[in-house]
């Protein structure tokens, strides 16, 4: 029976580097990363809570369907709220949560260093300066870890801090779990 995993943390923790060494790592996966897919959805996201909803409403629908055909899902997204996360579990059998945790201060220097293209680049800095100035940015929505809370899950199956562990060493330890739990 096929299985998902989402990688979940704030912009920045690490999750899509864990997620690109674990696709090296498995057969049959099919990786969904929402930065990648958020303007399949929404043409012009504005990244408000509606829109939110909406995103991730169909983001775990298309994951559901790729799971109810026989293959193995990765999703790569942040989903601060842990109803998304709690959604995708109760409608997949074989759902594993991977939470990566790390400084705001980390994710701030990694987020400010990723080039432009699908995330605006600086988006710490900028919603910092929001919160103390008033100043917008055009195409900066409400930022998690800035201006929303992230919802951390207690019962996680795995918690990763990237600030300690490689990229590689992550995903050898999901890849493990994946064995003990008779997925591979």
């Amino acid at each position: 029976m096929a299985y998902a995993i989402w990688i979940t943390g704030l912009p920045g923790s690490g999750k899509s580097t864990i997620a690109k060494e674990l696709v090296k790592k498995l057969d049959n996966i099919e990786y969904l990363r929402l930065d990648e897919i958020r303007k399949k959805y929404i043409k012009d996201p504005k990244f408000t809570d509606e829109e939110r909803q909406l995103v991730y409403s169909k983001f775990i629908d298309e994951g559901v369907k790729l799971v109810e055909a026989g293959k193995n899902v990765l999703f790569d997204a942040t989903a601060h709220k842990l109803i998304w996360r709690q959604i995708a579990r109760s409608r997949i059998p074989n759902f594993m949560e991977v939470y990566v945790q790390c400084s705001i201060e980390t994710c701030m220097n990694r987020e400010a260093s990723r080039p432009g293209g699908l995330v605006l680049a600086d988006l710490y800095k900028k919603a910092l300066e929001r919160k103390r100035t008033g100043k917008q940015f055009p195409g900066l929505g409400e930022v998690v870890g800035v201006d929303i809370i992230y919802e951390e899950n207690k019962n996680t199956e795995i918690m990763i801090n990237s600030d300690i562990l490689e990229p590689w060493e992550a995903a050898r330890e999901i890849v493990e779990e994946i064995k003990k739990k008779g997925w591979a």
